[in-house]
């Protein structure tokens, strides 16, 4: 039975399968776990510089935790994986990225869909405008037995027409529905300056 949900868009509801709605969220697991974007800046980096071993051993190390297998990791995991991931953008972006990281921990082995919080970081670091302390990202996380919160915010970046339009975020929706069903909520919205996106997931 393929039945037909409904996925909003934009300001528009459109129809998808279940079929499509479980592609889609595969989709953007394997975006979340390889990332071709940053891999392009990180081996054009290398490639020019070759003696940047600092560089190296940080790309190894975060291939290195990318294409871990499980499925399942602990919260603790998954943030350390995004402080590796938007290290590493920072090192190979041509801007100069100031982020503000406040987290509160206190459940750390809570077990979470490996990748689940990288689209939103993703979002927020090429979606963007970052330069140096004056609009730095902001990127706020919360974990207790039962609820994980996640609150991102970064400057507008006006050559981007609407930041919570894109590809990566139609996969994103249609993935934590699939893992999360009801137990989730996104929230993003902006002003002139500000975007803000803000996930909660609730675990039983």
């Amino acid at each position: 039975m393929s039945g037909l949900w409904n996925r909003f868009v934009g300001d528009k509801t459109v129809k998808i399968s279940r079929q499509e709605w479980k592609d889609q969220a595969e989709l953007s697991y394997l975006s979340s776990q390889i990332d071709t974007e940053l891999i392009k800046r990180c081996t054009q980096k290398i490639a020019s510089e070759p003696e940047n071993e600092t560089l190296l051993q940080s790309f190894l190390n975060y291939q290195r935790a990318a294409l871990q297998q499980d499925r399942i990791l602990s919260v603790a995991s998954e943030i350390d994986f995004l402080e590796q991931y938007v290290s590493l953008f920072q090192y190979v972006s041509t801007a100069d990225i100031s982020i503000i990281w406040t987290k509160n921990i206190a459940y750390p082995t809570l077990p979470i869909p490996s990748f689940i919080l990288v689209p939103l970081i993703q979002n927020a670091l090429f979606k963007g405008y970052h330069t140096a302390e004056k609009y730095p990202m902001k990127i706020k996380i919360s974990v207790s037995e039962k609820v994980i919160s996640l609150d991102i915010s970064n400057h507008v970046n006006h050559h981007v027409t609407d930041q919570k339009v894109s590809d990566l975020l139609t996969y994103y929706q249609a993935r934590l529905h699939h893992e999360f069903g009801e137990q989730h909520t996104l929230i993003m919205n902006s002003n002139a300056h500000t975007f803000r996106s803000h996930l909660t997931l609730r675990f039983k």
